[in-house]
């Protein structure tokens, strides 16, 4: 064995290791939401994803067993939810063109 492969084993098992380190690290960077509203630096900002989360945060809270992904991932399954609990004032922004005040009236 050389010296010099020795020297490049040691260096790669350097750099293998310390990407490990750092890849170990949980991610402190996570979207925090306020609502319907995504918490920035600037100010709140209205996004589908807190939507999605106060979707499910409030469905949650009736009893139905969804999650903000599967609201996400299923167009349909937030217009289920929308339809039927979006009568709740914690749905106004988040359901505004699914919810029952969004059809027109009975005659």
């Amino acid at each position: 064995m050389h010296l010099k492969d020795t020297g490049i084993g040691i260096v790669s098992l350097a750099a293998i290791v310390l990407l490990a380190l750092v890849s170990s690290q949980p991610a402190t960077a996570r979207i925090q939401c306020k609502g319907n509203f995504q918490v920035t630096k600037n100010g709140l900002i209205s996004t589908p994803y807190c939507q999605e989360q106060q979707i499910a945060i409030v469905a949650r809270s009736y009893g139905w067993k969804v999650t903000a992904s599967e609201i996400g991932d299923k167009p349909l399954k937030k217009v289920e939810i929308c339809q039927i609990l979006g009568g709740d004032i914690r749905l106004k922004g988040s359901c505004a063109g699914y919810g029952p005040d969004a059809y027109a009236p009975i005659r």
